[in-house]
């Protein structure tokens, strides 16, 4: 049972760190999306005394700032900070190092 619960694990890792990667480097930016900080319901599943047990869990989810680039075929979403999020307009043209 624990290494099936730790190979699912770390398919989960795998997947959500494969999406973290950005593809471009420059680009303009086609959009902006400001997402609020909320609270997430998160079920923890833990093995207690050889038995499965779902345990409830909140987790805070801190503000986020995204804007989306375009390269000439390629679209990308990078999340920056705030500060950098007030800085930019859509139309400006960005580089990575910039933020």
């Amino acid at each position: 049972m624990k290494k099936a619960m730790s190979i699912v694990l770390l398919a989960i890792l795998i997947f959500l760190l494969s999406g973290c990667s950005s593809r471009l480097d420059a680009g303009t930016i086609i959009s902006k999306q400001y997402e609020p900080s909320h609270r997430l319901y998160q079920p923890m599943v833990m093995i207690i005394n050889k038995r499965t047990t779902i345990i409830p869990r909140w987790v805070n989810i801190p503000d986020k700032w995204f804007i989306t680039i375009q390269s000439e075929q390629e679209t990308d979403i990078w999340q920056v900070s705030k500060s950098y999020y007030q800085q930019v307009e859509i139309g400006d043209y960005v580089e990575r190092e910039m933020h």
